[in-house]
């Protein structure tokens, strides 16, 4: 049960033992050279999966974990590997009792080299990504222990000698603009969320060591009643509140990372408890072509790596269809935008007035109240025009029509549908949702030039502070990627 590899450099004439790093209680069952990079070898033990990156001279374990499993870490468990074969870039093992194994994209481990590892940081250049729509089929659970699917889009890896440093990826087009930038500082959201939840905690502890339990006794009914998880960082039920998706974040950790951008430019803008039927806020798939990758680690560049989007091979669109349905996309993407920030506005608008309103007295709230009256009709027109007002549930647009905002964002999820330049049709589509959004906007113009000086002025004579609209509270500017 002891580890024998050798290898022979002269054509079979002598040969060398190299088992260094191995586990002697570990045999090998397979060894394979990497087909691209010489001098990377795996090997499959009783145990697992090793790599040297020195021909053989050193043994490691690779045991990578990946994101997203659902039915674990990720990470290959302790099991004998029968067999390797590197496929299109990935590793495949296949095991005694637990079925294929996949590492996908192995350009990290083809480019590391100990020159990198003694870098403070090091971006990878990252292997061209497909651009493909994935449909049917139903994830994995305890009934279908099937496998996980690659990430979707183009992943980068990069080392970072040292942790918890501000980490940037920017993903740039063709020209050099910036289409996302994503960063490891948490955006607005998840912070105020974090604060809510160490509160949370924090009360709980204190109501617990007021009835005189013990430190120990406090700890564990705090960890039973938690759950394990934290206040705020849960999913959302179906029909529970809505709330702006949040920006993906850039992992910090000492070592090698990984991130994948999914291909996507901005989203259109949201505002908390918005629901939608059959249509969403995603921005446009970026369309085929060239692109770059930027990482900058502590406000510092640190390199910049080119990558291709290639199309779906299956597919039969040309340039031309790509750039034709990317150009649609953004224009929905935009015009929902300014129908999102005009009810974000509403909103803003509505809520000043009503704090200003109840710190008042009620003479001048009254005066006030009379005021606005004429402009919180108008505004709220507008709003009921542009989003369905009556919705509180997902199942709420079964009941109630669906307005200006969902159906366009409705046509966006048609137009995005398939590899194909956008119909006719669709386009006409547009330009009519595009002119009744037009509209009401002008309406919401107009109430806000005039009516709204009007309620400023007696707020202003009231005592109170005036009212300043905004399109989009920070917040929610920020948890709109961008």
């Amino acid at each position: 049960f002891t580890p024998y590899i050798y290898k022979t450099a002269d054509y079979g004439k002598s040969w060398t033992r190299i088992t260094a790093g191995i586990p002697a209680d570990e045999f090998v069952r397979v060894v394979r050279e990497d087909p691209v990079q010489r001098g990377l070898l795996y090997a499959g033990t009783e145990r697992g999966v090793y790599v040297s990156f020195t021909d053989g001279a050193r043994w490691e374990p690779l045991r990578l974990a990946r994101s997203g499993n659902k039915t674990g870490d990720g990470t290959l468990p302790p099991v004998p590997v029968h067999d390797l074969a590197v496929k299109e870039g990935d590793l495949v093992a296949g095991t005694h009792g637990r079925s294929f194994w996949i590492l996908d994209d192995l350009s990290a481990l083809r480019q590391m080299t100990p020159a990198i590892a003694a870098k403070p940081a090091h971006l990878f250049a990252p292997r061209d990504a497909y651009r493909t729509q994935w449909s049917g089929g139903r994830g994995a659970d305890a009934a279908r222990p099937v496998g996980q699917n690659p990430p979707s889009g183009a992943t980068v890896y990069y080392w970072l000698k040292q942790p918890r440093q501000v980490v940037t990826l920017d993903f740039l087009d063709a020209r050099g603009a910036v289409v996302k930038r994503f960063t490891s500082d948490p955006d607005s959201l998840t912070v105020r969320d974090s604060v809510r939840g160490d509160s949370v905690k924090l009360a709980r502890r204190d109501s617990l060591v007021r009835t005189g339990l013990s430190a120990d006794s406090v700890q564990k009914l705090q960890a039973a009643s938690e759950g394990g998880g934290e206040s705020g960082g849960g999913g959302e039920d179906e029909d529970g509140p809505r709330r702006p998706p949040r920006p993906a974040r850039v992992a910090n950790k000492a070592g090698l990372n990984a991130f994948t951008w999914n291909l996507r430019y901005p989203d259109a803008s949201s505002f908390e408890n918005m629901i939608l039927w059959a249509g969403g806020t995603q921005g446009p798939l970026a369309p085929p072509g060239a692109y770059a990758v930027r990482l900058a680690v502590g406000g510092r560049p640190v390199a910049t790596e080119r990558f291709a989007v290639r199309p779906d091979p299956r597919a039969t669109a040309t340039p031309n269809d790509y750039a034709a349905q990317f150009a649609l996309l953004s224009q929905i993407r935009d015009k929902v935008t300014e129908a999102n920030d005009a009810v974000t506005m509403v909103r803003s608008v509505r809520g000043q007035l009503a704090s200003r309103e109840a710190k008042l007295a009620a003479e001048k709230r009254r005066a006030v109240t009379a005021a606005a009256s004429a402009l919180l009709a108008r505004i709220g027109a507008v709003e009921a025009e542009l989003y369905q007002v009556r919705n509180q549930s997902g199942q709420d647009p079964l009941n109630y029509p669906i307005k200006l905002n969902n159906q366009l964002s409705a046509l966006s999820n048609v137009v995005a549908s398939t590899e194909a330049r956008p119909t006719k049709q669709a386009g006409e589509a547009y330009t009519l949702l595009a002119g009744q959004i037009d509209a009401q906007l002008q309406q919401l113009r107009q109430a806000m030039e005039t009516l709204l000086p009007r309620v400023n002025a007696a707020l202003k004579a009231a005592g109170a502070p005036e009212i300043a609209p905004v399109a989009r509270p920070a917040a929610i500017a920020q948890a709109s990627p961008s």
